[in-house]
């Protein structure tokens, strides 16, 4: 007989369907939730989709209002674009700072990450070409060798990652990510600070524009 799993598991796999279905769709902006329709949808136990909601809410992929109760988080465009300017800045800040102190082992990480989007890419499998991606601002975060811009960049990034899946069925929008965060590199793993800081503000940029024209359109 298989172990029961701990609760610990279980608030993770509640935690993790939930969060999937709200980035395919399956649960969509504005969708009223509750514990007992989650719990019946992903044949879970209340308290693991109760713990799972509270994480949620607080990463803010969910939000809850009185009289009203929990919802799927709406995505204000406005909102998308204000984060993204501070994200932004954040990251050219690492990247000029990763070329500052580059070292092999951080090196080899980048390149790592640049090819498991590659294959992401190719093989059309956007979700984990996302996910690479979500995973390069990491690693350019944690190897810039500033610990209060990763505690920072962190905590910024947990509270929005949905941002970054914006554009899943986006094939042209991940395949330019691709070709500007390997610009980013080659100008770290080259030392070029100024050039990395560059590169990564013409990513900025890029989603900015993109952020804009769908605000123009909305």
């Amino acid at each position: 007989m298989s172990p029961t799993p701990r609760p610990a598991t279980k608030e993770r796999a509640a935690y993790e369907a939930i969060r999937s279905a709200i980035i395919s769709g399956g649960l969509q902006p504005g969708q009223q939730v509750s514990i007992r329709d989650l719990a019946a949808r992903f044949d879970l136990g209340r308290t693991p989709i109760t713990d799972a909601m509270k994480r949620l809410a607080i990463e803010g992929w969910l939000e809850s209002a009185p009289g009203v109760g929990t919802r799927v988080a709406a995505l204000d465009l406005g909102d998308r674009y204000e984060y993204m300017q501070v994200r932004g800045a954040i990251e050219v800040l690492a990247a000029r700072l990763c070329a500052e102190h580059i070292i092999p082992e951080a090196a080899l990480d980048l390149d790592h990450c640049l090819a498991v989007a590659r294959l992401a890419i190719d093989s059309q499998n956007w979700l984990r070409a996302i996910e690479a991606d979500i995973e390069f601002h990491r690693l350019c975060a944690e190897k810039c060798g500033n610990r209060f811009l990763m505690e920072f960049y962190d905590r910024l990034l947990t509270q929005d990652e949905r941002v970054f899946y914006r554009n899943l069925p986006d094939p042209d929008a991940r395949i330019q990510s691709h070709a500007q965060h390997q610009a980013i590199v080659d100008a770290i793993k080259a030392g070029d600070a100024d050039g990395a800081a560059v590169a990564a503000q013409r990513h900025t940029d890029t989603i900015l524009q993109r952020l804009q024209s769908e605000q123009e359109r909305h």
